[in-house]
């Protein structure tokens, strides 16, 4: 598997003078059973062979891991990134981290879209907005359904800028958010 070697975090890292209190976490506490591609491709397969998605089985918070077991993002606080995924209907479900931090939003793309077996002859749609928001969004087809990859980004009180990203699979083409 691709691993996303630039959403790594060192485990020995210790808070720094922003992050007092905090205590520092290690890599280990969080298991490859939580893999972002792995929670993508189920949810793919399911759609495509029109099996409901429930919450029951679907519905998640918590820290998303890359292929070999680490969290994709450190969040500004210097703790693993969190993620939320909710089922949205029995053909829907959204997949975004809840906050900014060191996230590389195109290695994560690149991660989703291999390991779906996607390329760009798979995308069916993009749109790039260059405004104070930054948003930028990509539709692939994965045959059966559609992945809708969204990144927006964000700025945290403390002026630290850091990526939003929002993945929809859904069994229908998924209209832009607005």
């Amino acid at each position: 598997m691709l691993a996303i070697s630039g959403c790594r975090h060192d485990s020995g890292r210790t808070a720094d003078a922003g992050t007092a209190g905090v205590d520092s976490v290690r890599d280990d506490d969080f298991h490859a059973d939580n893999d972002i591609a792995m929670t993508v491709r189920s949810i793919a397969d399911a759609i495509r062979v029109g099996e409901p998605l429930d919450t029951a089985g679907y519905n998640f918070e918590g820290v998303l891991t890359d292929g070999i077991g680490r969290p994709l993002y450190t969040n500004i606080q210097g703790l693993p990134g969190g993620w939320d995924v909710d089922v949205l209907s029995d053909s829907s479900v959204v997949i975004r981290n809840v906050d900014i931090g060191d996230l590389l939003p195109e290695d994560l793309e690149g991660y989703l879209a291999s390991s779906l077996d996607l390329t760009e002859a798979d995308v069916v749609d993009s749109l790039e907005y260059h405004g104070a928001e930054g948003a930028e969004t990509t539709v692939y087809d994965f045959g059966g359904g559609y992945l809708r990859y969204e990144v927006r980004n964000a700025t945290a009180a403390n002026g630290l800028e850091g990526a939003l990203v929002l993945i929809t699979a859904s069994r229908d083409l998924p209209s832009p958010r607005r």
